[in-house]
């Protein structure tokens, strides 16, 4: 009997949650389509969204609704950083991922422990896709194809086809928008490095992108996409610091600044999430290059 009442409730628990989240925008409206919740206003999505996470965390299967809750509260992190397009299409998966997430938090029908962990795996793979498309920038082209994906993905979740989705979609959706993400970046990175070495010859007369610590540091003072500046440090002391401007690369914490010296003098400088850091160089010339490593938690 106890696991008939439990199976009410949670069956309750479902239509109730689903009910308040499709319910109209004002009285007497027809319920919420997905129309709707993209002309959604940010508050009004975030009532929706806490009442979302709220259930999940009356529901008496917590580990299915903490998975959920989880997915909830990312979608409502990401949806601020994106620009208009990808926020839409991103919000329009998010909405017909709501009845999937509901009956996963309520009545977890992922059967078997192997189904249970292949469904949180389609959503961590999700959530990476979702944060990749946050940090590339796409062609027209490409935004069509990748929003299709995403909604094939959407269709393959909420029909229960968890390794489907991971295996045929997810993955190699996510080895498109990784490969994607490294080739804009390099090429970012050379129009840089073009840009520096214009300036140094011109400014101070080095036909290759090299600089010599100290003397050519002032000269870097005002150049835009890799200069260099002063600022104190701790206990009052002047710091040197090195700042690269890297258009189109949100992670700017993924460059490295590469100086080799002579004397086999080489030092890698990871920047910081400013673009900045510290420029602790012994006195010398120093051919100047920039890499993009990174780091291993999104390599």
């Amino acid at each position: 009997m106890s696991e008939v009442a439990q199976a009410g409730e949670s069956a309750r628990g479902y239509r109730e949650t689903l009910a308040a989240f499709l319910a109209p925008p004002s009285p007497g409206g027809p319920p919420l389509n997905e129309t709707g919740f993209l002309a959604l206003p940010p508050a009004a999505l975030g009532e929706r969204c806490n009442g979302l996470v709220e259930s999940c965390r009356h529901s008496q299967r917590r580990d299915a609704a903490q998975a959920a809750e989880s997915f909830v509260v990312f979608f409502q992190a990401l949806v601020p950083t994106l620009s208009p397009e990808p926020a839409r299409e991103v919000k329009a998966t998010f909405f017909r991922l709501v009845p999937t997430l509901v009956q996963m938090a309520w009545e977890d029908s992922a059967e078997g422990i192997e189904n249970r962990r292949e469904s949180r795996e389609a959503l961590a793979l999700l959530e990476t896709i979702l944060l990749e498309v946050s940090s590339v920038r796409l062609a027209p082209v490409e935004s069509g194809q990748l929003f299709k994906a995403l909604d094939q993905l959407a269709t393959l979740i909420a029909a229960g086809e968890w390794t489907l989705a991971r295996d045929v979609v997810a993955a190699p959706l996510l080895q498109i928008l990784r490969k994607n993400r490294v080739a804009r970046s390099l090429f970012r990175l050379m129009e840089v490095e073009m840009g520096l070495q214009g300036y140094l010859r011109e400014r101070l007369g080095h036909d290759t992108p090299h600089i010599r610590v100290p003397d050519d540091l002032p000269g870097l003072a005002d150049f835009g996409p890799l200069r260099v500046f002063e600022e104190d440090g701790p206990g009052g002391a002047r710091q040197v610091f090195l700042q690269v401007q890297l258009p189109d690369i949100p992670i700017l914490s993924d460059i490295v600044v590469h100086l080799s010296g002579d004397a086999g003098r080489d030092f890698r400088l990871r920047l910081d999430g400013l673009g900045s850091v510290p420029l602790e160089l012994p006195a010398g010339l120093y051919q100047i290059g920039l890499l993009y490593e990174p780091e291993a938690s999104r390599a």
